[in-house]
């Protein structure tokens, strides 16, 4: 057995295992009451004078907990004032979570802004809403499996703040919607006065698949947008760099449904291109359908569709209206200016490889500092989970300052 498998057999243990650390009482939920979902809780709320605060500027708080469960940690929802893709101004609602373990390194606690796998078209996708919720949200989204994650950076003693980057309007695959919305969260976890942080903390990004195309948005956007923000790196796997060639690539396989929620995204995104029109009556009614559903509800709907446009023609991705809407998302056209760690698996059943592959060309070209593991782990979810030491690893010497090569690597 190689070491890998036994590494992703190893974690895929402990995350199948209750979370139990040093200091937990029980496991006994202690949420009582049902989690309104966002579009019926107060807390989510935009206050009328939204456009006269500043970006990342709080607007309320609670305490929460994650899965309801008494958990040796601080909690607390956090809502922000952040600005969508077209710069108008809009809300936002980041989970923060601090270790109860005093931080006894230098400086000040590092923080660690998770964009967990968000993908939803309806609200209760939301990741506030499935974290604080747990076993009330139902299992139809990435966070069920992901929110476990927030364990291991908490055993490191680092903070954790994750985002609802995808805004109020769960606008999915919104480049620059994620980018000012994880920015803006980090900005009020940092100024949230009972987490005790820093302006000055230092700070990295992860995310895996929805999530790496949030948190390599972020990263291209941070330099102009929050560059008092102090990033030490990032890490970012299984990337959606090019959501045309995963058309192709799933259209007609047990993973379809991406593509039947890519197009549902597209459409919210742009109203003005009238996408379904682009299609024949069966696919027009699952891509309406997918727009109030979480991605796995799709996935698990549409197992083997095969997507056809209009004139009947499965190559979904040469129609020019949807290759036209997928452009304005694509990723590359800014640069990172902190060191990433990126992977992504040549066995990747849902996302391909090679616009990964070209992704991090770009980057390099452009005199980026990347180290790129192109693993040979089979399957989109185990390659997530067998790189988890390794990431971790990467983003636990950046926020300790341990000096990084330069330059581009591939491991």
């Amino acid at each position: 057995m190689n070491r890998s498998l036994i590494r992703c057999l190893l974690i895929t243990a402990a995350l199948a295992t209750p979370i139990s650390l040093p200091g937990a009482v029980s496991a006994e939920p202690v949420v009582a009451q049902p989690v309104l979902t966002p579009d019926k809780d107060p807390f989510y709320a935009a206050p009328p004078d939204l456009g006269g605060y500043a970006n990342g500027a709080i607007l309320g708080s609670r305490p929460s907990a994650v899965y309801g469960l008494p958990l040796p940690i601080k909690v607390w929802q956090v809502q922000y004032k952040s600005t969508d893709a077209a710069n108008r101004p809009t809300t936002g609602v980041t989970t923060v979570i601090v270790p109860d373990t005093p931080w006894t390194g230098p400086g000040t606690r590092p923080v660690v802004s998770y964009q967990m796998a968000e993908d939803g078209l309806g609200i209760q996708c939301a990741s506030s809403f499935v974290m604080r919720a747990g076993v009330q949200a139902g299992l139809q989204n990435g966070q069920d499996q992901e929110t476990p994650l927030t364990a291991l950076l908490v055993q490191r003693n680092w903070a954790v703040v994750v985002s609802d980057y995808e805004g109020p309007q769960e606008r999915f695959y919104d480049r620059d919607q994620a980018a000012h919305s994880a920015l803006d969260g980090i900005r009020a976890a940092l100024a949230f006065g009972p987490a005790g942080l820093s302006p000055s903390s230092p700070v990295a990004a992860f995310g895996y698949s929805g999530g790496a195309f949030a948190t390599v948005a972020t990263m291209q956007r941070q330099p102009r947008y929050a560059p008092e923000l102090n990033f030490t790196g990032f890490a970012a796997g299984g990337i959606p760099a090019d959501m045309l060639a995963a058309f192709t690539m799933d259209n007609g396989t047990d993973n379809s449904g991406l593509g039947v929620f890519g197009l549902a995204a597209l459409n919210r995104l742009n109203p003005e291109a009238d996408i379904l029109a682009q299609f024949d009556e069966p696919s027009r009614a699952a891509i309406a359908t997918a727009g109030t559903q979480c991605v796995q509800t799709v996935v698990n709907a549409n197992k083997g569709r095969l997507l056809r446009d209009a004139s009947g023609n499965p190559d979904i991705a040469s129609n020019p209206v949807i290759a036209a809407a997928a452009d304005k998302q694509k990723l590359g056209g800014e640069v990172p200016g902190v060191p990433m760690y990126a992977w992504h698996s040549s066995r990747d059943d849902a996302l391909p490889q090679p616009p990964t592959d070209a992704l991090i060309d770009r980057y390099c070209a452009a005199g980026a500092t990347v180290t790129y593991h192109r693993t040979e782990v089979a399957g989109h979810a185990p390659a997530a989970i067998a790189e988890l030491p390794a990431m971790f690893d990467y983003l636990g010497d950046r926020l300790a300052g341990v000096p990084v090569q330069t330059g581009c690597h591939n491991l």
